[in-house]
């Protein structure tokens, strides 16, 4: 929901996509559900299934309302940085976009990752910028310039916006009547800027 633009402009690039998800989203028991379709979603915006890994651990909970560790998720992350020799990857900023603990925490864990000097030097960290509420919800409006003036960002065109719609709508237990309209007026559908750690 909220990389559509970078996914879909890295795959026309050809590169190699994975989504690495740290929670099967259980928070209202619809654990198995979501898996479902978020596979199906990725497969939408042209991931392979086998590039979608979803991390199942009591101690990381699908919870809005509980931290989860730096060390852990760093220690999952970490693995498949190394597991999937990944030369990029990208991920929350400190603010998680929308405020979410479990965003904020794998942020957290990279910043972590960095500070120590455990990622392998060939790797790079950008992290999604969380905007303003203001910016968040009509940005969209700007999208033409973004093809112009932002190297460090990635714009959807109007096929993209009608893919990650159509992603959005195969996550159908979180196709609800404010994320129908978010996924109209958010900035996210349209335009990613990604910052280097």
């Amino acid at each position: 929901m909220f990389f559509a633009p970078t996914i879909l402009n890295l795959l026309r690039q050809n590169c190699e996509v994975y989504v690495l998800c740290l929670s099967s989203g259980g928070f209202y028991n619809e654990s198995k559900t979501r898996k479902k379709e978020l596979r199906q979603s990725c497969i939408t915006l042209g991931i392979p299934s086998g590039n979608l890994i979803i991390i199942e651990h009591s101690y990381l909970p699908d919870n809005p309302h509980k931290k989860w560790s730096r060390i852990r998720v760093s220690e999952i992350v970490f693995k498949y940085i190394r597991h999937l020799s990944a030369n990029v990857v990208i991920s929350f900023d400190q603010c998680g976009v929308s405020g979410h603990l479990n965003h904020i925490a794998v942020s957290n864990a990279l910043e972590y990752l960095n500070s120590k000097g455990s990622l392998p030097q060939e790797c790079e960290i950008f992290l999604l910028e969380t905007v303003s509420i203001l910016q968040k919800y009509l940005s969209f409006l700007l999208v033409p310039l973004f093809f112009f003036c932002i190297n460090s960002s990635f714009a959807s065109t109007f096929q993209d916006v009608k893919t990650t719609w159509k992603s959005m709508r195969d996550h159908k237990s979180q196709f609800v009547w404010f994320r129908k309209l978010y996924i109209v007026f958010s900035r996210y559908v349209y335009i990613n800027t990604l910052k280097k750690l």
